[in-house]
Order: structure tokens, then sequence, then C-alpha cells
């Protein structure tokens, strides 16, 4: 992968060109993490922007679920052997040396690389790890080619949650926590899912974590919202979508849900 290449895609999208290493950082780690042993499904806003819409917004980190129990030491096993594939596929300079800990969740790993820049700090993508019996699974799992859109090839598929499963998710994540990128992903996909699926299991999702789907909670939170808005959004989306239209066409969608379903 020319560095020159990196640098237009930067360039062309207006974003950091940190941003665009760590996108397609993510494709060969993900190549490599799809030859181990690992039984996991990719989900959240990266799986939405590796198999499902290209052009989505950029992401910063890797999330999974387990489909098996393994203990640490297993996976930190693998997750060193698809960065040994990684690297000695796509030429990216990837550190065996990576950070890992187990979390109230599951585990999480951080992985360090570099392309463009040769001394300094190197650039860092976090893999979120969730054990299988702290977010079951409930619609059937995809088995998906990821987007790669660039000029080398890195032919990978993955398991993925379904479009619809990310975004219950992403719903109830509006509720447990202050996160833009929440908010934005479901303005951005509130009008292409099969709402009918989505609402088949958004029960399930909010008792699994005994979260309320309280509007008042959420309608509290709109100034931290809106002050993080570009600050965590602006590395990854050009041109930022105006917060005011993003607030109230979810909360009008999520007041119109609140009749649709029982939470």
């Amino acid at each position: 992968m020319p560095i020159l290449e990196i640098k237009a895609i930067a360039r062309k999208k207006g974003v950091p060109e940190s941003t665009v290493e760590r996108d397609y950082a993510q494709n060969w780690l993900l190549f490599g993490l799809s030859k181990t042993d690992l039984n996991m499904a990719l989900k959240g806003g990266t799986g939405i922007r590796k198999v499902y819409i290209e052009d989505y917004r950029f992401s910063d980190d890797l999330d999974f679920t387990l489909l098996e129990e393994y203990d640490g030491k297993t996976i930190q096993g693998e997750l060193v052997k698809g960065i040994k594939i990684a690297r000695k596929e796509s030429g990216i300079s990837f550190e065996e040396s990576m950070t890992f800990k187990e979390t109230p969740n599951g585990y999480e790993a951080t992985v360090y690389f570099r392309i463009i820049r040769a001394s300094g700090a190197p650039l860092k993508i976090k893999l979120d790890l969730t054990k299988k019996e702290n977010e079951p699974v409930l619609l059937l799992l995809e088995k998906r080619k990821i987007i790669h859109p660039y000029s080398d090839e890195c032919n990978a598929e993955v398991l993925v949650y379904s479009l619809e499963e990310i975004f219950a998710e992403k719903v109830r994540s509006l509720f447990q926590r202050t996160r833009p990128r929440d908010l934005y992903d479901v303005w951005r996909l509130k009008d292409i899912i099969e709402l009918k699926t989505v609402l088949s299991i958004l029960p399930e999702k909010f008792r699994l974590k005994n979260v309320r789907f309280e509007l008042e909670i959420f309608k509290e939170r709109r100034m931290y919202y809106e002050r993080a808005w570009e600050r965590s959004l602006a590395h990854q989306i050009n041109p930022l979508p105006e917060f005011d239209k993003v607030w109230d066409d979810v909360l009008k969608f999520l007041e119109e849900l609140k009749e649709s379903v029982k939470l």
C-alpha cells in the first residue's frame, strides 16, 4: 500500500492521514484474525463500515463478541498469531507486543502499528472482545467479505452481526452512555434497517443489560452530546452533519419507537 495513496485518500475524504492508516490496518488485522482459531463475530460501528456500507464513517476500534468460551491466555496467543499473519501478508509494521487485559465484559487488547510515521508513538487499534455469556447473539450471524477500498488485495471474510442487531445495540447504547458516534449511527441507519426485525429483539437487548428506555434521561444528555459532537467525530466524517438536525431526527425516531414497542 503506497504511502502516497493513503495521503491522497485522506485529502479526498477530508480526514487526518492517521484515520486512513488505521482503517487500512484494521482491514489487514481482520484478515489475520480470520485465519486464527478464534470464533467471534464483528459488531458495532466498524462492522457497519467493514462489511455493510462502503464509505460509512471511519471507526477507531474493532468490537467482537466471542462465540465460544476461551481463557485469556488462549485469546492472547491467537491474537498474536493474527497480528503475525497480518504483518506478513500486508507489509504493515504491526508490533507483536500488545497490551491485553481482562475487563468486566470480556477482554481488551491494543495493537500497535506503523505505516507513514517511522518514529514517534505508533498508531493503535483497540480490540474489544465481549464474553459470550455477556452478550447473547439474538439474530443470525452473516459471513461477509470485507470492503477494502484500497489498491491492494485484501480478501477476508468475517462473521458479523446482522445490521439490525448492530442497530438494536446502538439504540440501547443511547440509554447507557453518551457517545456521539451512537447518535450518528442511529440517525444514519434508522431509515435503511428492517425495523420489524429490530423491534423483535429490542426488548430483550434492553433486558439483558438491565437498561431502561427512559427518554427524559436521554434528553437531559443533549448538552453532553453537543459538546462532544465535533471533537468525537470530525476525524471520522467529513462533512459532519449538523448536530441539531441529527438530534431532532433521532429524538423523533425514539419517541415513535416508544409507541411501537413495550420497553
